[in-house]
This record gives C-alpha cells, sequence and structure tokens, in this order.
C-alpha cells in the first residue's frame, strides 16, 4: 500500500495495512532559498519515510511577505523549535489594514519553487502539504499585540485587512497545488478560549477561513486543519471542509477518541512533540502510539505531534514511532 492510498482510506475510515504517520519540522539554517530548503526537506522525508510531507517554510513567512520583519536569536527557543522572533510590524494604526499589499513576493515565490523541487524528487507515492496560516493568524503577526484592540476598537478597518489577507492567501493557496503539492495545512493560532469568544472568532475568524476553504475544497480533498494552543474551539471548527483535523490532543481537549465522535474526518495526532519525543525514551513512544491506536481503535487516525517536533528530538525515537506501527 503506497503512503497516498494509506491516507485516503485513513480519511474514509476503511481497512489499511497499518496507521499512517508524519512528523515536521522547522529548518533554520536552509529556510533562506528554494534549493536548500527543498534539500532538507527531501532528506528529512528519506530518513524517515513519512506518509505525507507537511513543508514547514520559515515561521511567520507569509507574513514576512507584508512586511513584518524577523531575526534568528541564538537562544534555547530557537535552538529547539528553530521559529525567528518578531522585531517590527507593518501595521503602525487602524488605517494601515486597508493598505495591505504584498511588500515582497519573492518570499512567497521562494515556496512554490520549493514545492516544485519537492514534489519533483519524492514522486507522488506521499502526498504533499504546503503550510498556511489563517487570515486572523496573519493579522496576529502583522500588528502585534495591538490585533486584540483593533477587534475590539477597529472592527471594520480590521475585517477590510483580512478581507485582503484571505483573497491573497487564498491564491497562495491555489499556487501552491499547482505547484505541487497535494493539499494546504491550514492553520489557526487565534481559535480558543483564552484568547477570543465563539462570537468574536465567528466573526474575524470563521467567515475569512470559509472563504479560503470553500475556494480550496472545489480543488482538492486534503485538507488539514490545525487547531494551535490550549482551551481551543474544537467544537466551533469541527465542521470545517477537511478531511483531517490536527492539535495538541495530548495538551488539550478533546481527546482523539471524543475528537472521534465530532469529526467525520480522520485525526493527526497522538505523540506529544515536547515530554515524549524530546525528552523521554523510546519505550515512552510506543506507550503513546499504542494508546493513540487504542483510542480510535486503529480508524480514522494518522500517527503525529501536536506541532513542530523539535529540531534536536533525538532519531530513535522518532523511528520507534514508525517500528510501534507494525507491533
Amino acid at each position: 500500500m503506497t503512503s497516498k492510498e494509506r491516507i485516503y482510506k485513513t480519511i474514509k475510515g476503511e481497512q489499511t495495512d497499518r496507521a499512517p504517520f508524519a512528523l515536521w519540522q522547522h529548518f533554520p539554517k536552509t529556510e533562506k532559498t528554494a534549493k536548500g530548503f527543498a534539500e532538507a526537506v527531501i532528506n528529512f522525508q528519506k530518513k524517515f519515510e513519512f506518509d505525507l510531507i507537511k513543508i514547514t517554510p520559515a515561521s511567520g513567512y507569509f507574513t514576512e511577505a507584508f512586511g513584518t520583519k524577523f531575526i534568528y536569536k541564538n537562544n534555547e527557543e530557537y535552538a529547539q523549535k528553530g521559529t525567528r522572533q518578531i522585531i517590527s510590524y507593518p501595521i503602525k494604526n487602524s488605517k494601515d489594514w486597508s493598505k495591505l499589499s504584498i511588500l515582497n513576493k519573492n518570499i512567497l515565490d521562494r515556496e512554490l519553487k520549493s514545492l516544485e523541487i519537492i514534489r519533483q524528487e519524492v514522486g507522488n507515492n506521499s502526498p504533499i502539504f504546503q503550510t498556511v496560516p489563517n487570515p486572523l493568524t496573519i493579522a496576529k503577526d502583522l500588528s502585534g499585540k495591538n490585533w486584540i484592540k483593533y477587534l475590539k476598537e477597529n472592527p471594520e478597518e480590521l475585517k477590510q485587512g483580512l478581507s485582503i489577507i484571505a483573497e491573497i492567501a487564498a491564491e497562495f493557496c491555489k499556487n501552491s497545488l499547482n505547484a505541487g503539492a497535494d493539499g494546504i495545512f491550514f492553520f489557526t493560532q487565534t481559535a480558543n478560549y483564552d484568547i477570543l469568544t465563539e462570537k468574536e472568532y465567528k466573526e474575524f475568524g470563521a467567515k475569512y477561513d470559509y472563504q479560503i476553504l470553500d475556494e480550496l475544497k472545489q480543488q482538492t480533498d486534503l485538507l488539514i486543519l490545525h487547531i494551535h494552543g490550549l482551551n481551543i474551539m474544537f467544537d466551533l471548527l469541527k465542521d470545517y471542509p477537511v478531511q483531517i483535523i490536527n492539535w495538541h490532543d495530548r495538551r488539550t481537549a478533546p481527546s482523539l477518541a471524543d475528537a472521534q465522535k465530532l469529526f467525520k474526518g480522520a485525526v493527526l495526532g497522538g505523540i506529544n512533540e515536547w515530554e515524549e519525543l524530546l525528552e523521554k525514551n523510546p519505550v515512552a513512544i510506543l506507550k503513546q502510539v499504542k494508546d493513540a491506536i487504542r483510542q480510535t481503535n486503529g480508524k480514522r487516525l494518522i500517527i503525529g505531534p501536536g506541532c513542530v517536533i523539535p529540531i534536536n528530538a533525538p532519531k530513535a525515537n522518532i523511528n520507534a514511532i514508525k517500528e510501534a506501527l507494525y507491533y
């Protein structure tokens, strides 16, 4: 059974030879060039043979195209996550939302070129997913801590910006599919109750998410939704037109078992990428994989992390995931 067959059958709840699995990470030393980043993704895939290839560009790449400025910091977070720190936001006042445009098209073109290289090298057996933030997450990283203020005090101006962002993001998603992606890994960092109410998320988040997803579902039947953070609005987002949902199931509700009662597609998770994958040993990984299979009866389950894995995660622990699937 090919990885693509395994993924499609898993989404439908059909029998497979084993549960599919996938991990993903940042590649901070390579992500500045299309060729360097593509080679890093290809090498990672060849080393571990994941059933789906989730491409993870430089953190904040999409907002960087709009003018957000980033730096790499030599600290523990960078050493483990490979993420960058924002040092300048392009949105300075509420009137800037209506003026949003792509200031550095080369960044998005770089990611499309990476996709082309990856697709040519890995072939068609494993589906490839481009990572794209939802409009409200992009707005957050364009305006910093003031985004909540704009949402509450300048809602119409913010909505102008969200409409512009949604249109550009939808176009990039389509271009990614044309460049070789099979699907889109669409993520939100704002759909949790510690940040917004459901009413606020429906108005400023879901409305623009659907604007993109309703277009994409006409072009692909491989859409993953990642709900980032804790205390998430799973029940609100469970009806999104996606085939797979991913969240930090080891750290926040719902469990894999409870999620399957709410969502008809496949759940992607089961691995705590920090406490188990980074800090413990293969035996702990084996236990998490087996528990995930137990919760779901091995159906509609893709084994994976709650988010990007640490770039220094032990190779033995990663190998233990796949080995556990055959026991």
